[in-house]
Parts: C-alpha cells; structure tokens; sequence
C-alpha cells in the first residue's frame, strides 16, 4: 500500500471537521497540524485509537478534552435514551464510533491499493500520555472549538514521513 502521511492527516482532519460541524453542530475554530519530535504527548480525558492495517501499520488516535466529547456524546445520542448507569460505557463507544467512522471513511481516499481493513476501536481513559520508539514519528492536529479541544495523531514509522 503506498500512502502519504500528509494525505491520510489532511484527509482524516478534513472529515473530522466536517462530521463535528454537519453531524454535531461543532464549529473548529482553528487547528494546529505538525510533525511532533517528543518522546512523550500529552493525552486529554478519553482516547480512542484504531490500527490501519496497512504495511506499514499507521495508528490513528483521537483523544478528546472532557467538554468537548460530553457535547460530541449528547448529539450522538440525542434520540436515545440512556440510562445514567450505562452513560459511561456509552461515552466510550461514542468515542470509538466517531473515530472509525471517520477513519472508515478516509482510507479510500489515501491509498491505490487493495481494501485495507481497521482494527476494532480501543478507547482509553485516564491515561496521560503516549510514549514513543525511536523509529517512529507522531504526525498531530490539534482542532480547537469552544466546547474544548480534541487532538488527532497519526502515529507510524519514519519511513513513512518521507513522503510527507
């Protein structure tokens, strides 16, 4: 599979722009994209994260502030009811729905091979951050909308970053 770095972080940011202002009536006010040389970054209150079974393998992770994913979780919802006890379990699968679905959607425009396939969502919470390898490089959007932040990593070997 051949796959631009660039492309697939321009295009996953491109939809999940879309998605929050179409689907969520979120506005992002503005965003921060960059090639990050940490060995370590900083997580917000609830991480989702999907493998894209690519070769190389690519990490997707979406990691949202706490405001903005209640806001993101009551649209999701909205025709639901949801029992108070179970509102924590489907907090969690809105964050793994929102990330696939994006991902899910975005691949076929960043790749000129085969089908490729995501991994089942995983969603994380009360971590603080991600460490890195050495031969790996973090790719992040930071969006930013008035009900807080979320940031978006594209995580994947260096080899890739050369056509970024």
């Amino acid at each position: 599979m051949s796959i631009s770095i660039k492309r697939l972080m321009d295009v996953i940011s491109k939809r999940t722009i879309s998605f929050l202002d179409d689907e969520m009536n979120i506005q992002v006010d503005r965003q921060d994209i960059k090639l990050v040389s940490n060995n370590r970054l900083e997580l917000a209150y609830l991480t989702a994260l999907v493998t894209v079974d690519s070769a190389p393998h690519i990490f997707v992770i979406f990691s949202y502030e706490k405001e903005l994913m209640d806001r993101i979780f009551e649209a999701y919802t909205e025709e639901l009811d949801i029992l108070e006890e179970e509102r924590v379990e489907y907090i969690a699968e809105t964050a793994g729905d929102v990330l696939n679905i994006i991902v899910g959607n975005s691949i076929p425009e960043c790749h000129d091979g085969d089908a490729i396939s995501l991994s089942p969502p995983i969603v994380i919470s009360s971590a603080e951050s991600i460490a890195k390898s050495r031969n790996v490089k973090f790719f992040v959007n930071d969006l930013h909308t008035v009900y807080g932040n979320m940031r978006i990593f594209c995580v994947c070997p260096n080899e890739l970053f050369g056509t970024y």
